[in-house]
Formats: structure tokens, sequence, C-alpha cells
């Protein structure tokens, strides 16, 4: 795919974007466009591109590699914190010796698996590679903090992975509470006693999520449309029960894949009801 040229979001995010064409100022690469452009409210995402841009200009190919490199950064990332998440003392007697064995698996799948292949190879999807690459950095300083005795250098490192996922893509917001409920569930064994603990840690990943509001405020995407065929935010909401359940049938059997669903927006009960049921016993079997 490193030959796939620039198609669709590529265009106004990379192909026609003035701000990744040099690398200073930084106040300009780091003021991505907002018209509608997958980089708006994203700075650290345009900075990406800005790196590709200074060493090879819009020659496709290095994106596509930067692309790959980013995946497999993921992949390795998923790995050792799953094969330290095994070896926690929880987890060691039931899973100890098949510890690395186990993370590679489960790296291997998630990194073959082909739901993966459109951010890969559609250069502008870097965002999800991305911000992946942020979310489980977090999570594995956040891990080793809880076992070095150089806690505080690790939680700063998670803090700052953190920051700069927010800076990449919105999914990030979820970071702080995932590290919570992780801490909670694996490393402390209670809420209080994970944020009695490690107080420092979720101020500063808290602070994070000031960041991200001001870029989606800044960027004034919150409620923007750029296509008005595009669904509203209620309609959005709604036919999502019916999304996220087709999403899970293709994690466990990816076909047909479609880069662009034109999903139909739900508009009665009997297209809402039961995708929403079907959710709430998902969530509520998870938290139990």
């Amino acid at each position: 795919s490193f030959d796939g040229p620039f198609i669709l979001d590529d265009i106004n995010s990379i192909a026609e974007n003035r701000t990744i064409e040099r690398l200073w100022p930084i106040t300009t690469v780091l003021s991505p466009p907002a018209n509608g452009e997958t980089v708006g409210g994203r700075p650290f995402l345009n900075l990406s591109l800005a790196v590709n841009y200074a060493i090879h200009g819009r020659a496709v190919q290095g994106y596509h590699i930067a692309n790959l490199a980013i995946h497999v950064a993921a992949a390795l990332l998923l790995f050792l914190f799953l094969r330290d998440t095994f070896l926690l003392p929880g987890l060691r007697d039931r899973f100890g010796r098949a510890a690395p064995w186990l993370a590679m698996t489960i790296a291997a799948l998630w990194t073959v698996h082909p739901l993966q292949t459109e951010s890969v190879t559609y250069v502008i999807q870097r965002a999800e590679s991305l911000v992946a690459v942020f979310y489980l950095l977090t999570l594995y300083c956040v891990l080793r903090g809880a076992e070095s005795s150089r806690a505080r250098f690790w939680y700063l490192a998670a803090v700052i992975a953190c920051l700069c996922g927010m800076a990449t893509k919105e999914v990030m917001v979820t970071a702080p509470i995932l590290v919570l409920l992780y801490d909670r569930t694996l490393l402390a064994g209670s809420f209080g006693c994970a944020l009695r603990k490690r107080w420092t840690l979720y101020l500063g990943l808290a602070a994070t999520w000031g960041l991200l509001a001001w870029l989606v405020l800044a960027s004034g995407q919150l409620g923007h449309r750029s296509d008005p065929g595009l669904l509203d935010a209620g309609a959005y909401f709604l036919s999502q029960p019916g999304v996220i359940l087709h999403y899970l049938k293709l994690s466990v059997w990816p076909n047909p894949l479609c880069m662009f669903y034109r999903w139909p927006a739900a508009e009665d009960a009997t297209r809402i009801v039961p995708g929403a049921l079907v959710l709430i016993a998902l969530a509520a079997a998870t938290l139990w």
C-alpha cells in the first residue's frame, strides 16, 4: 500500500495543509486549520505530518512508512503492557509462566487484524494509531511506576503521554478513567487506595482534560459539521448502538469490510432499542 495516493480527508489535511510546510515557528504547526479537516484541534497529529513533510515533502511513501512504524510501536507497547500485567502478583500464579507467549499472541492478533487496515493505509487515519501509542504508553508508564522505585519519573511520563494523546485525538478523554479502573482492579485493590497512593498522578492526568477542552473549544469543532449531509449529534448518538454492535461483529468476523459505510440514521425504536439493550447488558457484565 506504500504507493497508495492521498484520498478523501488526506487532501485537505495533508496535500492542501499549509501549516505542515515548515517546522518553525512551532506555533504555526501547532495551530492546524479547523475548517472540518481531520487535523483540526489535533496539534500533535499535525506536528507528525509536519515532520514527514520536512523529510520528503508530500511524497506519499514516507507518510505510509511513518504510519506503519507508528502501528508497530503501538503493537510493541501492547505486548510490553500485557506481559507485565500478566506478571502482576494477582495474575502471576495463573499466567506467569505463559506471560510472554500470551502477550505476544494477543499483540500479534491485534497487529494484523483486518480492522486495523484503514488506520494504517489511509494516511490521515494515523490519528487512530498515534493516539493508540499514547494511550498504551500512558497505561504502561503507570504500570511501571507502580512497581518502580522511580515512580515519580514513570508517572510524569504517563502524564506527558496522556497530554500528547489529548492533542492527537479526542478519544483519549477516557484514558484517565481507564487508568483508575486498571489501578483499582490490578494494582491498588480499591479506588480509595489508588487515589491515596497516586493522587499526584491522577491530578496530572485530570489536568490533561483541560488541554482537550481548550482544543475542542478553540478549534470550533464542537457541533461543527463540514458536510450538510452528515447526521446531527442526536441522530448520531441514537445510531451508535447498531454501529458498535456491527464493529463488535467485525472484530470476530471481519467481513465484509468497507472504508465508508454510509450508515443509515436510526430513526425509530425498533432500530434503536434492541442494540441499546444488548450494549447495556454487555456494559453491566463488564462492570460485574
